[in-house]
């Protein structure tokens, strides 16, 4: 079965998605019989296997404890709005001035640009009929019109006469007609007659030019700023959750992820499971936070606990006009039957009265395998420290270590100590 839902309004943006089944092992328990096998090519035998149960012998029974299985899965992101909004200062009156400066000449151009437009556009079409006219009266002058004629014929087996006609033409233009005359048609022994007719075709002409009055007082409309915009509004960011979860008979998982937008901007997350088997059983949880008063800081914290595995971190980064600060510490744990290890690193650095830089890394270590007839422990520390200023600059560095086992029936022992140190001056 599944489901999903979303939704958006005036508060948060939200989406949920649902999917939950069942599962029915029951097949696992059927005994199952393989026969005796010769593999080819190796010519190796399998021996035959009788009533064999997959649920018991593969170790299905003592993790999943029964075969009924079902699962349950949760998975929701919702976004709440934030009130709040950010101004984007716009410098618009900068333009709106230089707008009102210039469109009083802009204006000017316009009219003067129109009135040499229309003069010229009504000068070039005068021109241009008057030229037309001269010509048209030139060659009526001096060619007198030409005049087709299409001599009559008789259509046979219709029995129909047909007339003869002519075309007339234009005296300066050989391709238009100017008068048609239309054959007559008499169809022989019927009595049925078509006289003929004389079509006279429309002659172009190019008509004189009125423009408008109106066309020659075209201007620009006004513009007129009813407010003025100096600025833009943006939303604010809001708080982001996001929650998924899924739980069966074997293991059941949770994570939750969060960014929340406050005084402070805040991200934490944190996943963990619980198992019947405690080697699936964890827990990682962090935090990070931006603090925005008094300058600029930076923290994160991150934590892991399981059976075999332990660890954190802390971290702070903080800046101002006159210094900065930061401080970095990580510890982690292993825990496993042969192998016990322990590990830390501190990390400071800040430039108060004067740039400094200090490390400090410490291992522990302790390995045990009898299978292996092996057996280690020791330890290393390492120191630095950093100083610089304009007129010097220092570094010490110092490293110890040791080591104590066994191989086999033999010992071993070892120890290392190491220091340096360096400056400068200018």
């Amino acid at each position: 079965h599944q489901n999903f839902s979303a939704g958006n309004s005036a508060k948060s943006i939200e989406a949920h998605l649902g999917i939950n089944g069942e599962a029915n092992l029951d097949f696992l328990n059927i005994p199952l019989t393989i026969p005796e096998m010769t593999l080819p090519y190796i010519n190796l035998t399998t021996p035959q296997m009788k009533e064999i149960s997959l649920w018991e012998k593969t170790g299905l029974k003592d993790f999943l404890k029964t075969t009924k299985q079902s699962f349950d899965l949760s998975v929701r992101a919702q976004y709440k709005k934030n009130k709040d909004k950010h101004s984007i200062p716009v410098p618009l009156d900068a333009f709106y001035a230089l707008i009102h400066r210039n469109i009083n000449s802009f204006s000017r151009l316009f009219q003067t640009v129109r009135n040499q437009a229309l003069d010229f556009f009504i000068k070039s079409y005068n021109e241009a009929k008057t030229t037309f006219d001269k010509y048209k009266v030139e060659k009526s002058l001096n060619q007198q019109p030409k005049i087709y004629k299409i001599p009559g014929y008789t259509i046979p087996i219709a029995n129909i006469e047909v007339s003869a006609f002519t075309v007339k033409m234009l005296t300066f233009e050989y391709m238009i007609p100017k008068e048609i005359s239309t054959p007559s048609i008499t169809v022989l022994g019927s009595g049925i007659y078509v006289p003929s007719y004389t079509l006279v075709l429309p002659f172009l002409e190019l008509p004189t030019l009125h423009v408008p009055r109106e066309l020659s007082e075209l201007s620009l409309p006004e513009f007129k700023v009813l407010s003025t915009i100096n600025k833009i509004l943006i939303p604010a960011l809001g708080n982001i959750t996001y929650d998924f979860s899924f739980k069966s008979s074997v293991i059941t998982l949770n994570t939750n992820v969060g960014l929340y937008n406050q005084s402070d901007i805040v991200a934490h997350f944190l996943t963990s499971s619980s198992s019947v088997m405690d080697t699936l059983q964890y827990k990682l949880e962090g935090t990070s936070s931006l603090t925005r008063k008094r300058g600029l800081k930076l923290a994160t914290a991150l934590s892991l606990s399981n059976r075999f595995v332990e660890g954190s971190h802390d971290s702070t980064i903080s800046f101002t006009k006159k210094n900065m600060d930061a401080s970095v510490t990580t510890t982690a744990r292993v825990q496993i039957p042969i192998l016990k290890m322990s590990f830390k690193q501190e990390l400071h650095g800040n430039t108060k009265s004067k740039p400094t830089v200090s490390s400090a890394i410490e291992l522990k270590y302790n390995f045990n395998s009898p299978k292996l007839l092996s057996t280690a422990m020791g330890a290393v520390t390492h120191k630095l420290t950093l100083e610089s200023l304009t007129s010097y600059f220092s570094i010490e560095s110092s490293t110890k270590g040791g080591v104590e086992g066994s191989f086999g029936s033999q010992g071993y022992s070892g120890s290392l100590a190491s220091e340096a140190s360096t400056y400068l001056n200018s």
